[in-house]
């Protein structure tokens, strides 16, 4: 089976078996009587304790949507309490109201729906960011090293960053933030590592020993720091800015090991051990993270034979000579691709431009206003906001984009666009392609959220499970790849490169947009709530993976023996079965 249909049925398994495993632990616990009861968070705050259940209430009484048995008190209570307008779709109203009488219906649907958003998510990274990014990297003269770690690497780990900032709404969602990111990581440093030692001949001959220390060193302290940010139960402002500046910092060493490189090349050519330790043709422009990035990034934009010869639209071209899963992802999103390139106006990428590019880049400017305006005025509310008098904003903004539509018209030819338009495209591209992602990813964690009140779970063990697994599969299946493709040191660095800058722009950029839009400069949440026991978990078991494989790899001189794979694939599962039973309460954990 080809990778791109394997991720899509790894991405399949991994939500249904999370909704089966939902569905088994909703059906062991037994809802609270309504009539004098007093329904708790799992922080001890009261919800709601009046006997007919419509006292006063805090907005957040939605924790006790399960106490409700029948459609009139389920579906008002779920309306009046749980409305959420910063949702394209209130789910819990469509499951508690719309199919209360099917709700078997109801959750085949919305593991469905959950399935659909994170396919969404990851293709619009691949066919909307990507190329704007490699776009705006050329036109900075940024050099391979440097934009495989800056502008590619956020391209790469796009998915999981910005669902880390829609995750962040308030201190009840920082463990799911936290879940989402940290479980990713504990995947790819577990599962995808065993593999790519058990597939592919890791040796001290394929490996760069020096960016390898130094990319596991930079992880460790970057999960040191998270802890150390997080156990006070408080982040400041000025803890938010170390994780940027740590990510600083570490271009600093990718660029400074280059120059030493560089210049230990040019002085010690006649050294036989630095022959052998040292890559002579790296030198600062080249250094073996960023490249393997830029590698990866650079086969996945790279078309195919048939498609050069002819005009090819990703996600609105039919995928010829593609697997059956393939074309069946490209029929049921092929309306949302519609709507992306529509939205998102197309830059001059690979040489690639035709008279469709053109009138899609023409016509974007009024669906690009539509989306910002659902995204920036609370979505569909947007629509109703007046400009003081009865202009709506609504009708100025389409004024303007038929206005830039008509400039387009004009400057933007069917032929290669001006370099200035190349730039133009390619900023606004990658301004739409982030508005569309985080439109996505704002979905996916409130369907996710709103799974976890349905199903009385805490959305930290799907943050482990969906989220984690499900962005995580695409690393797997294209690092193993690469390591079956005769290059398993690209893999290696890929499971240390890649979660690493994950994790620090992931958990800076959300918290830094949270200061940003909201009064204060601390971060108050509750560490000791039952949600945290699973990031506890896997703050342990990735420190252990972590510090595990330096040692292994150092001590074996850079031979990893091929049960230390099998290891790490059984120390995931050990992660997997104690969350699974922590959060079924059958061994639960307790954390100081």
């Amino acid at each position: 089976m080809a990778p791109r249909e394997t991720i899509l049925v790894l991405r399949a398994a991994s939500v249904l078996a999370a909704v089966f495993f939902m569905y088994l632990h909703s059906a062991r616990v037994q809802p609270a009587e309504v009539a004098g009861t007093q329904i708790l968070t799992s922080s001890g705050r009261r919800l709601l304790s009046d006997d007919s259940g419509s006292g006063d209430q805090e907005t957040d009484n939605c924790t006790s949507v399960r106490s409700f048995q029948n459609f009139n008190s389920s579906c008002d209570f779920v309306r009046r309490e749980c409305a959420n307008k910063r949702v394209l779709i209130d789910y819990l109203s469509f499951t508690l109201c719309d199919l209360i009488h099917v709700k078997p219906l109801a959750y085949v649907v919305l593991a469905l729906w959950l399935l659909y958003l994170i396919s969404l998510l990851a293709t619009t990274a691949r066919n909307f960011f990507l190329p704007p990014l490699d776009v705006l990297s050329e036109k900075l003269r940024l050099s391979p090293g440097i934009a495989g770690i800056t502008l590619l690497a956020l391209g790469n780990g796009a998915p999981d960053i910005f669902t880390a900032v829609a995750a962040l709404n308030g201190p009840d969602d920082f463990a799911l933030l936290l879940s989402g990111l940290i479980g990713a990581s504990v995947f790819i440093s577990t599962v995808v590592l065993g593999t790519i030692i058990l597939v592919s001949n890791v040796t001290r001959d394929t490996i760069d020993r020096l960016d390898f220390i130094r990319d596991v060193t930079a992880y460790i302290l970057v999960v040191a720091l998270v802890v150390y940010v997080c156990f006070d139960e408080q982040i400041k402002l000025y803890e938010a800015i170390l994780f940027p500046l740590f990510y600083l910092s570490y271009i600093g060493v990718v660029v400074a090991l280059g120059y030493i490189r560089k210049w230990r090349s040019k002085h010690m050519k006649r050294t036989t051990f630095f022959v052998e330790d040292y890559d002579l043709h790296a030198g600062v422009d080249e250094p073996n993270n960023g490249s393997s990035i830029v590698e990866r990034i650079q086969q996945t934009l790279k078309p195919t034979p048939e498609q050069a010869d002819r005009v090819v639209l990703d996600g609105l071209t039919w995928p010829k000579g593609e697997h059956i899963a393939v074309k069946f992802q490209w029929f049921v999103e092929w309306p949302m691709s519609l709507l992306r390139w529509l939205s998102i106006p197309p830059c001059y990428h690979g040489g690639h431009w035709s008279e469709w590019h053109r009138w899609f880049a023409v016509t974007s400017p009024i669906p690009m206003m539509i989306l910002l305006v659902v995204i920036c005025r609370s979505y569909w509310a947007g629509f109703t906001v007046d400009l003081g008098g009865d202009f709506p904003l609504f009708a100025l903004l389409m004024i303007i984009g038929f206005l830039l539509s008509i400039v387009l018209f004009f400057l933007v030819s069917s032929k290669q666009p001006h370099w200035i338009m190349q730039i133009v495209l390619g900023v606004a591209a990658f301004v739409m392609s982030i508005a569309w992602m985080y439109l996505i990813a704002n979905e996916v964690v409130s369907l996710m959220q709103a799974m976890g009140l349905l199903f009385g779970v805490d959305t930290a063990i799907l943050g482990l499970t969906v989220l984690a697994i499900g962005n995580s599969v695409g690393d797997w299946v294209a690092d193993t790849a690469v390591a079956r493709a005769g290059k398993p040191g690209m893999g290696v660095a890929s499971c240390f490169g890649s979660p690493l800058l994950n994790d620090v722009l992931g958990l800076s950029i959300s918290l830094l947009v949270t200061f940003a839009t909201r009064s204060g400069h601390t971060f108050i949440f509750d560490i000791h709530l039952s949600s945290f026991n699973e990031v506890k978990l896997s703050w342990i078991i990735l420190a252990i993976s972590l510090v595990s494989t330096l040692t292994v790899f150092v001590v074996s001189r850079f031979n990893p023996p091929r049960w230390y794979g099998v290891s790490l694939i059984y120390l995931y599962v050990v992660f997997m079965v104690f969350s699974v039973l922590d959060e079924a309460n059958i061994v639960p954990m307790h954390f100081a």
